[in-house]
């Protein structure tokens, strides 16, 4: 597998990239959070970095900045260990993103959250360089996330937090990381982002889980991340075919 984390890179390797036409970066935002009692506090951060490789191993012409974290999660600080940033300040903080990464070359700025709570924030977000490519339908991601499981006989609905579709996804990256014998079925029903963000999480699901993650699999996790791969890659295409 060919290096394509900035971090992981030197700069002469950066600028031979750069020249070979490798002008596209990806932006991972994820979040520092509470996951229930079975997964760790980075898991979207975890998954936001492994899912941005593989997208720009699939486009072909990009590299991976940095992941971003924490982010927006006012909702889960009824947890302890979660941090959140105000959504000001992680606008501001992809603000400087853009910037560097502009002044080093790069054309084209991909920047897709793996946490929900982010999604608002990159709603409203207005980057002024016109290189920037926000993906920021979070029914889509969500849509992907879920629609990943279909295949393994799983029909949940709930939207997704700490259930078996991140479970898996964990299950299949960092197993080391997934306590299993805490697994347990959270709040299972219909929830939108909106009342999360004005109750908090813990007044809807007092263990911090959306969804049943019983029964996740590391097969179920490569489905989920090929489901997200793919959806986010199809979303960078149509957005440069526009």
């Amino acid at each position: 597998m060919s290096v394509v984390q900035l971090e992981r890179m030197t700069w002469p390797e950066v600028a031979a990239a750069l020249e070979a036409g490798k002008r596209t970066v990806i932006v991972p935002v994820g979040a520092s959070e509470q996951h229930g009692p079975h997964l760790p506090e980075a898991t979207d951060t975890f998954l936001a970095e492994a899912l941005a490789v593989r997208i720009a191993e699939r486009l072909g012409d990009a590299l991976v900045a940095p992941s971003v974290r924490p982010g927006f999660s006012e909702h889960h600080m009824g947890f302890p260990g979660t941090i959140t940033f105000s959504e000001d300040l992680l606008l501001s903080i992809l603000d400087a993103y853009v910037a560097s990464l502009t002044r080093h070359g790069f054309k084209r700025i991909v920047v897709f959250s793996t946490h929900g709570g982010n999604y608002p924030a990159l709603g409203k977000w207005r980057p002024a360089s016109t290189g920037v490519i926000v993906l920021h339908d979070l029914n889509g991601f969500l849509g992907a996330m879920l629609g990943g499981i279909r295949k393994f006989g799983r029909n949940d609905t709930t939207t997704p937090h700490a259930d078996v579709s991140e479970t898996s996804e964990m299950l299949a990256l960092h197993p080391d990381l997934v306590r299993t014998q805490l697994i347990e079925r959270g709040f299972v029903g219909e929830v939108s982002l909106a009342e999360l963000l004005e109750k908090g999480l813990r007044a809807i699901s007092p263990i911090g889980v959306l969804g049943d993650p019983v029964g996740s699999s590391p097969e179920i996790g490569v489905g989920v991340i090929e489901s997200l791969v793919t959806y986010f890659v199809t979303q960078c295409q149509q957005h440069v075919e526009a």
